[in-house]
């Protein structure tokens, strides 16, 4: 009984964060399934290059004149795959350009701009 009074207050003392964190318009949403994006594929490319280039050093070890074959196509295809991974922030800015038009476009003309970031990931005008 306890631990449901204290689930039903902690209940209600989070539900107007959660309110407000809900995105009011599409360029919001818009905005928070691209940053996700964004990040999923940022942890995605450090996870593809730490197990890329873990293959390769373990390969590399254990090379013989049999497993060359199986090396050099390792490589390459661990390239293509760390490629298309990358394409993805490309796809993304696209899709931004696309729907959403030049930032210049989106204000009407005026000098207002986006807050600046260093990864460079998309922002839409408010």
């Amino acid at each position: 009984m306890a631990a449901l009074r204290l689930f039903l207050a902690s209940l209600i003392l989070v539900s107007p964060l959660v309110a407000s964190a809900a995105p009011r318009t599409f360029q919001e949403l818009a905005n928070t399934i691209v940053v996700i994006l964004d990040n999923a594929t940022s942890v995605l490319i450090v996870l593809g290059i730490v197990v890329y280039f873990y293959g390769v050093s373990t390969n590399i070890m254990k090379s013989g004149e049999s497993d060359r074959e199986k090396l050099r196509n390792y490589l390459v295809w661990g390239i293509i795959v760390l490629f298309v991974m990358v394409s993805i922030w490309g796809i993304i800015g696209l899709l931004q350009s696309t729907l959403f038009g030049d930032s210049a476009a989106a204000t009407g003309g005026s000098s207002q701009q986006a807050p600046a970031d260093q990864f460079g990931s998309p922002h839409f005008i408010q």
